[in-house]
């Protein structure tokens, strides 16, 4: 009687969990289109920078907070709760009990352990917030398994905000998933997910399908695809367009040399009429700020002959050396970067060399960067002036400029611990030591496109950071 009963159990479990693979492969999919141009989609959390890959590992991995769909502000994800220090400079974050999916347990020592990890790597200056032991590790305290305690250098308000990026999300190893989806296939042009079994929070869709390319108007027209983020012809009634906390800006990346010179490089952009510059991008909103909502002539003037002078390159006398500019695919890039490099060509007799490149070639590892001219559009991860200004401070880990200034370091530091009022005002300072120097050319307020079939699909929200939880979205 008992090895018949056992053999009914095994039975109905064996039956139980092939309803349930069928299920899955019947499940609902969303179905997503992205261009990624020549950029490689690196679904490595450690290592990846590009938008691309982070809208992507967004769904894989979840951190102590994610993004809310209208707002972009950070809201608890693997952290059910949190404490804060009357000082500001310990944070104590009560995990909720969560899984990875292959049925670990995600614990505080998960994230002793990866954040630990990713001080090596290129993406290590996110972490400069955590005080450090003596040992070089991280200032983390595990009281218990779901305990995690933060201990701050200097006090940051907008922490939350930064935990909600994917580098510091709970991370195992690259078969393992902490997010809303677990990572099904990948291949050159298609990306699965999967729902993750045991995630913590509600998904609306089994599985997630992304097209990578162009060419594909016809399937988003007919209904197979559902969001593009790729250009789609003829389908101005589901374009959304939405302001985005970012900018594109030109910046010098030389660590020596001609052009690691601020003399040269303020020589060089007093060349560009930057007005019309602008305008040739198309851009909706031009700026002149690095930071969003913060508030010329090709002539040889005799400003540009004085540093060309003080930079060692009297004009006329000697010749400045080679240009590497490098940008990414898109014809405006491509007719901006084709102008500036003809006026500084004509103007001052520089032999300029055009390189249509991925952007992980010159801002995946900075350190490395071939190019001495670069142009980038930065999303802030975050809403404060910091996700711009801290790129530039001479011990970030991720200095796209390879930049280096004692009183820029100075007052960032000094923002750290003054009040909002004054915060304000070293930060201001700060960002016009980078566009005094000429570091950074800011050219405009960036916007996102998107194409969304919203008769097909509920859930996808307009936010400042352009960031869809695809959990969020269900099909109609």
């Amino acid at each position: 009687m008992k090895r018949l009963l056992f053999v009914l159990i095994s039975i109905f479990l064996l039956f139980f969990a092939l309803e349930s693979i069928v299920a899955q492969s019947q499940g609902e999919t969303l179905e997503i289109l992205i261009d990624p141009g020549k950029d490689e989609i690196v679904l490595n959390p450690y290592t990846a920078s590009d938008s691309n890959s982070i809208i992507i590992m967004l769904n894989l991995y979840d951190g102590l907070f994610g993004y809310d769909s209208k707002t972009s502000e950070p809201v608890p994800a693997l952290a059910q709760s949190y404490e804060v220090s009357e000082d500001g400079l310990s944070w104590t974050f009560n995990l909720r009990p969560c899984k990875f999916s292959d049925g670990t347990d995600i614990t505080s020592r998960t994230f002793v352990e990866s954040w630990n990890y990713m001080l090596g790597g290129p993406l290590a200056s996110n972490l400069d917030f955590v005080e450090r032991r003596a040992d070089g590790k991280l200032d983390l305290e595990t009281p218990d398994a779901h305990t995690l305690v933060v201990n701050l250098r200097y006090a940051v308000p907008y922490l939350p905000s930064l935990l909600c990026q994917p580098c510091l999300a709970a991370i195992k190893d690259t078969a393992s998933f902490s997010g809303a989806y677990t990572l099904l296939s990948q291949a050159d042009n298609q990306i699965r997910l999967r729902r993750n079994p045991y995630y913590w929070d509600t998904v609306q869709t089994d599985f997630v399908e992304i097209t990578l390319g162009e060419g594909y108007d016809k399937a988003f027209l007919d209904g197979q695809i559902h969001w593009s983020m790729a250009p789609i012809a003829d389908a101005a009634d589901y374009m959304v367009l939405s302001k985005l906390y970012a900018t594109t800006f030109f910046y010098f990346s030389a660590k020596e040399g001609a052009y690691a010179d601020e003399n040269i490089r303020k020589a060089l952009i007093d060349v560009i009429p930057w007005d019309i510059i602008r305008s040739l991008q198309g851009s909706l909103m031009e700026s002149s700020s690095l930071v969003p909502d913060s508030g010329v002539s090709a002539d040889i003037d005799d400003d540009i002959i004085a540093h060309l002078a003080e930079g060692g390159y009297p004009y006329g006398q000697r010749a400045l050396p080679m240009i590497n500019m490098a940008v990414t695919r898109g014809a405006q890039n491509a007719v901006v970067a084709e102008l500036i490099a003809e006026l500084w060509s004509k103007t001052l007799g520089i032999t300029v060399t055009l390189n249509t490149v991925p952007l992980s070639v010159f801002a995946s590892v900075p350190q490395e960067n071939p190019y001495d001219f670069c142009t980038i559009t930065w999303i802030g991860d975050y809403f404060d002036p910091m996700a711009f200004l801290q790129l530039f401070a001479s011990d970030s880990s991720f200095n796209l400029a390879n930049f280096s200034d004692e009183r820029y370091d100075e007052l960032l530091e000094l923002a750290m611990k003054a009040d909002e009022i004054s915060r304000r005002e070293l930060l201001l300072q700060a960002e016009q030591i980078l566009l005094d120097s000429g570091v950074v050319i800011p050219m405009s307020t960036a916007f996102a496109t998107n194409f969304v079939r919203k008769d097909l699909i509920s859930g996808w929200e307009t936010n400042p950071l352009d960031i869809h939880p695809f959990k969020e979205i269900s099909l109609n």
